[in-house]
């Protein structure tokens, strides 16, 4: 995360991370929409910024009072530059497992066609090739 952002102030981007509410102190509830908030973390909006292999921490200013904020790092789920959106998203755990599950599903699925494959004929074997046509 830390590469990202410094990645991001050393080409003049904008750094911003978009954090989920379990696991944020420091920002009102009224930001959050679907359960997220995306937060510009250049030096320019926070002060005393801190990233570190636990958490983000830094001040900033929600409508005008200055508030001390705290994001578990499991609780972000991605850093890019906002001018070409490039960085990093991440997978939450719950999101890995739903991953997993589907990934599951689909080799049952496919085991199931393939054993539901009917055998082909010689004629088709043999012609392997695949053409394109253009239609017009």
């Amino acid at each position: 995360m830390r590469a990202i952002y410094e990645w991001c102030v050393d080409n003049g981007f904008t750094p911003y991370i978009s954090v989920l509410e379990e696991g944020c102190t420091g920002i009102p509830e009224n930001l959050f929409a679907e359960n997220k908030v995306t937060l510009n973390i250049s030096m320019q909006s926070v002060n005393n910024l801190l990233i570190d292999n636990e958490s983000i921490q830094f001040l900033t200013r929600f409508s005008g009072v200055e508030k001390r904020t705290d994001i578990d790092i499991e609780a972000v789920v991605a850093i890019f530059a906002r001018e070409s959106g490039q960085g990093f998203t991440f997978i939450t755990e719950t999101s890995a497992e739903k991953v997993n599950e589907e990934a599951v599903d689909a080799d049952n699925i496919l085991s199931k066609e393939k054993k539901e494959e009917k055998p082909t004929s010689a004629r088709n074997k043999r012609r392997g090739k695949v053409t394109l046509k253009v239609v017009k």
